[in-house]
Formats: structure tokens, C-alpha cells, sequence
């Protein structure tokens, strides 16, 4: 995800590429280097970045519902094992939103006749939310409360990236374009709330395993 976040920083130095689909030969800014995780004194004075990848109407549906499908798989863990009054109304809103968000993409799926093959970064988000699930199911209480907030703020925060630098540049239809307007801005309302509630929250996150339900 770190390598994926990278590629999408250089990218955005150089403009929204999914609009050209074509790479562009540029100076880098030193801010551009260090996200890519290169040393500035090591590295050339000009990088070749990779296009950002483009995806197709029926691909940009299906992305944008295994993002909100692996959301409520996470948030179905928050009523068993947070005992915060803020991450669980919070959890709330994010049942509600991606819940809503899935419909209307099956909706438009259904409607625009669109059957989209499964992608890598589809199956590459699935992994992620295993691997999440299965880090919270070992966890309670605050330390539960402070990883799920985490986590939420990272997931929001990369779909919001994916949005406006791939997926916004991508979609040529006009309902999937308003849809993505749609949940654009749930995401970023998402996003503003995890980061206050995890500042609220604050404290180490320390493993608390429980028995296994």
C-alpha cells in the first residue's frame, strides 16, 4: 500500500495522468523523491513516472463496492469489541453510508449492464481487509478502538486518493461519474471524522487478545 501510495504522490506532481494516458518525462521536486522513499542526494534529476493506471466504467463500480464491502466487514466487528460511545456511532455512519454506496452500485451494475473481471488492486484491497479483520479479531477495548480508528482513516484516505487521481479520470459514463461524486464525498466526511476521533482517542495500540467468538 506504502508502494501504491508512492506512485500516486509522483503522479500527482506531474498532473492527473489517467487524462493523457501517457507517461510525462519531468523534474521531481525533492517532496516528490522523499514520498517515493528515494534518497534525494542518491537520486537522478529526473524520474520517468509510471502512468497512473486507468480503469473501465464496470472496473470503477466494482472497485468502488469491494472498498465499501471490505468497510463493513470491518465495521461488524466494532459492537463486540469497542466500548467507546464515539467509534461506535462513528462505525455507525460508515454501516449506513457503504451500505447505501453498495446498493447503488449493484443498482447502476445492474442497470448499465456492466460484468466487471475481477482486477489486481481488486484482490489486492480483499487481502488488505483480511489481514485487517484478522488483526482486530485479536484486539478490544481501547487498543481495538484505536486500531479500528486507524485503519478507517488510512482506507479513507487511500479510496479518496484512488477517487480523484484514477477513478474520477477514468469514468466516462455519466451516472457512474455522479455516483463517484456521491461517495467522493462521504469518503472525505469519513476521513475528516476518523482523524478527530483518533486524535481523541490518542494512546499507544497495544495488542489485547480475547477468545475467539
Amino acid at each position: 500500500m506504502k508502494r501504491y501510495l508512492a506512485v500516486l504522490a509522483i503522479s500527482a506532481v506531474f498532473g492527473c495522468a489517467g487524462a493523457t494516458r501517457e507517461p510525462v518525462s519531468a523534474t521531481t521536486t525533492t517532496t516528490a523523491i522523499i514520498a517515493a522513499g528515494v534518497d534525494g542526494t542518491a537520486a537522478p534529476l529526473k524520474v520517468e513516472p509510471k502512468p497512473i493506471e486507468t480503469y473501465t466504467d464496470d472496473q470503477i463500480l466494482a472497485m468502488l463496492s469491494t472498498f465499501n464491502s471490505g468497510t463493513l466487514e470491518l465495521v461488524a466487528l466494532v459492537p463486540d469489541r469497542s466500548r467507546d460511545a464515539g467509534v461506535k456511532r462513528f462505525a455507525s455512519v460508515l454501516q449506513k453510508d457503504h451500505t447505501a454506496a453498495r446498493e447503488q452500485e449493484s443498482r447502476l451494475s445492474e442497470r448499465l449492464v456492466m460484468k466487471p473481471i475481477t482486477t489486481d488492486r481488486m484482490r489486492e484491497m480483499q487481502d488488505e481487509t483480511k489481514k485487517e479483520v484478522d488483526k482486530l479479531k485479536t484486539m478490544s477495548g481501547h487498543d481495538f478502538d484505536v486500531e479500528f480508528v486507524t485503519n478507517q482513516v488510512d482506507r479513507q484516505r487511500d479510496c479518496l486518493a484512488m477517487i480523484d487521481l484514477q477513478l474520477v479520470p477514468s469514468a466516462r459514463v455519466p451516472e457512474v461519474r455522479a455516483h463517484l461524486a456521491s461517495i467522493r464525498d462521504d469518503v472525505d466526511h469519513h476521513l475528516r471524522d476518523g482523524e478527530s476521533l483518533k486524535r481523541s482517542l490518542g494512546g499507544p495500540i497495544i495488542a489485547a487478545p480475547i477468545a475467539a467468538r
